[in-house]
């Protein structure tokens, strides 16, 4: 009892380290949720992740490049004017035309897309490289020549290809020595152009090539590494800068080092020199946004973000700055003295992994890396966030009375939650791990029984890329967890341990009435346990890859597993009998969710990046929702069965309206 006692009177005082932060979802208006939105889709909550920020040529507006596609911001006032959309995949760069009239964008999709400035119209695509399964390739550099006339581009290949804009044809395409680039601009006069990038270790290369013909005409070699750099306007002088090394400036003619900054000031992330070339803005991994005066490399002042500033921008006046970070903000800076003029907020830097609502409908809760979310499922708002240090929340669920929530990830560690308060209330401890394992203990799913009195949590050693399978069954876990309903302190014993899985558990659910426990493995498996005797009941096999999801049918007849083989496959709940062929189509499925009335089944996918919703009863497909640019980790319907949501590691939410899919049903 003392030491009961002891936990209690000190809990609360733990609780304080995850910290509950109150966060409105933007500085401004709501309107933002509806803009751009895909077919099918009622809101977007969410702006994703910053990757570039640029000014508009009149200096009014601010483009910056996300995970989902063009924002387009009011300098004056802040608020988001459009959302341009189209790119399936991140965009990672934009670049202004001399004349200010199209604006180009290049994006992880491998293509390059034509913007009109005034209006946001799309004027045409180009399809900069094909793709290829397992290469990563995409748009991360361009540059407009001084004409207007032609485009180069660069991706994640030495490959660089210049674009005819008249015709949208490239007429050169040539392979650099350096991958990859981080820089890429023309000669003042068109005729050449530069590429800048680490050839080979302690040596970089300024390479020269003829505009026209694509002709390799000479290098100029620097002696040092670098992963960000920017040529100033005249093309005279380069700067660079690294993790390991200071800031420098470069003769870009000769390669002679004229001058550095002598003390080290963090990793940069990006640069620009301003338009009159005495300034130069640096944004660095620690969370700095540095002006710098180029004729003596001094530091002239410095301003701080909340996270890695990963873009800076002039404005065409260079009277103001603009920086985008991983905070999730985009803040503007007097470029004179540093003050902070205005922020936008929304952006997130994370992916999404799990979401779920609250049994009244009222809330949408998001986990997502080192925050749980919670959003107002009517208006977009996010109404606060819970802070879970150093891990990555790969799942939620609430408790029957919406009391509790539980919450599971690379922490190692099933948690509960107050719901009301976002207090910590603690931790279920897996079993220390005797083997040397290299990767670390994740909790993939969490699920509480329907009478809320216990808790199931599933796991394992999740590896990476071509790690060795860990097949020792310790490591790859179901846990059953005893609930104290009612008491200050919730967390109780363990009630089991089931280790019959070879492989991480991905997903675990309870049976509607509580007797059974289903586990999807990357084992391929399907195991059923009795919740009664804690015995293994029965193994369901079939799939032919991992098992990623598994759910019950709200009667609990019916249980349905999908997996990375693409398919989706429906369980007779009690003889374990397929009860229809495999449902093809679904891409690799990373989770399923049934209607709350048992008709429709959702799915979401990581190669697709879709959302599938299906007949529950004949498995037809009734729609495909798209508008995610990266993998949807989790599907859930809201309790009136009209909303679907996923998310997405775009940094997003998209509500999906369900009301004339279910009319037509």
């Amino acid at each position: 009892m003392k030491i009961l006692n002891i936990v209690l009177v000190f809990l609360p005082l733990i609780s304080t380290f995850y910290l509950l932060t109150f966060l409105s979802a933007t500085a401004f208006s709501q309107n933002h949720i509806h803009l751009g939105l895909p077919a099918g889709a009622k809101a977007r909550l969410g702006k994703g992740r910053i990757h570039q920020v640029k000014y508009f040529p009149d200096g009014k507006r601010l483009a910056v490049a996300t995970s989902i596609g063009i924002w387009i911001y009011d300098v004056q006032t802040g608020e988001a004017l459009d959302l341009l959309t189209g790119h399936t995949e991140p965009v990672k760069t934009i670049v202004f035309s001399p004349d200010g009239e199209t604006f180009a964008s290049g994006s992880k999709d491998n293509t390059i897309r034509l913007w009109d400035t005034r209006t946001g119209k799309l004027k045409s695509t180009y399809v900069a490289y094909k793709r290829q399964k397992g290469v990563a390739r995409g748009v991360n550099l361009l540059a407009f020549s001084p004409s207007g006339k032609t485009l180069a581009s660069n991706g994640d290949i030495w490959v660089i290809k210049i674009w005819d804009l008249l015709t949208g044809n490239p007429i050169q395409t040539f392979s650099s020595d350096v991958n990859p680039l981080s820089a890429m601009t023309y000669s003042p006069d068109g005729a050449m152009l530069l590429t800048i990038g680490s050839a080979e270790k302690n040596e970089s290369l300024i390479e020269y090539w003829d505009a026209q013909t694509g002709d390799h005409i000479e290098d100029v070699v620097i002696e040092e590494n670098f992963n960000a750099a920017a040529i100033s306007h005249d093309c005279k002088i380069l700067a660079t800068g690294d993790d390991g090394n200071p800031l420098q400036f470069w003769d870009v003619e000769t390669g002679k080092l004229l001058r550095s900054y002598t003390e080290w000031v963090g990793e940069f992330k990006s640069m620009e020199f301003s338009s009159d070339g005495k300034t130069l803005i640096t944004g660095s991994r620690w969370d700095r946004v540095d002006v710098w005066e180029i004729s003596t490399a001094k530091l002239l002042r410095s301003m701080t973000h909340g996270d890695e500033v990963v873009s800076v921008t002039y404005s065409p006046d260079g009277k103001t700055i603009a920086s985008g970070s991983d905070d999730g903000t985009i803040r503007f800076w007097d470029a004179d003295t540093g003050d902070l003029i205005k922020t936008i907020t929304g952006h997130l830097y994370s992916e999404f992994y799990s979401a779920a609502y609250s049994p009244d409908g009222s809330m949408l809760t998001c986990g997502s890396k080192s925050e749980i979310q919670f959003w107002d499922a009517q208006t977009g708002e996010r109404l606060k966030t819970i802070k879970e240090p150093s891990c990555d929340v790969h799942s939620i669920a609430y408790s029957s009375e919406a009391k509790l929530l539980a919450t599971g990830g690379t922490s190692m560690k099933a948690r509960l939650w107050d719901v009301q308060t976002g207090r910590f209330l603690g931790s279920f401890a897996e079993h220390k791990h005797k083997t040397s394992y290299p990767y670390k203990f994740t909790i993939l799913s969490v699920t509480f029984s329907p009478d809320g009195r216990t808790l199931a949590s599933g796991g394992g050693h999740k590896r990476s890329g071509n790690a060795i399978q860990n097949t020792i069954s310790e490591n790859n876990i179901v846990s059953l967890w005893k609930i104290r309903i009612g008491e200050l302190y919730p967390i109780g014993e363990r009630l089991a341990t089931f280790t019959e899985h070879t492989d991480w558990v991905s997903a675990v659910a309870f049976s509607p009435d509580g007797t059974t426990l289903a586990s999807g493995s990357q084992d391929k498996t399907i195991q059923l346990w009795d919740i009664n005797t804690r015995s293994h009941l029965k193994t369901l096999t079939g799939h032919e890859d991992g098992v990623t999801a598994v759910v019950y049918s709200p009667d609990g007849s019916t249980l349905v597993s999908g997996s990375q083989d693409g398919t989706i496959r429906l369980w007779h709940a009690h003889t374990g009998d397929l009860m229809l062929p495999p449902i093809e189509g679904a891409g690799q499925v990373t989770s399923l969710a049934y209607s709350p009335d048992g008709n429709l089944l959702a799915s979401g996918s990581e190669d697709d990046n879709a959302v599938h919703v299906w007949n529950a009863q004949t498995g037809k497909r009734l729609q495909t929702f798209t508008g995610h640019t990266q993998s949807v980790n989790a599907v859930v319907f809201s309790p009136d069965g009209e909303t679907l949501a996923s998310v997405s590691e775009d940094g997003t939410i998209l509500l999906w309206d369900l009301t004339q899919l279910v009319s037509d049903q």
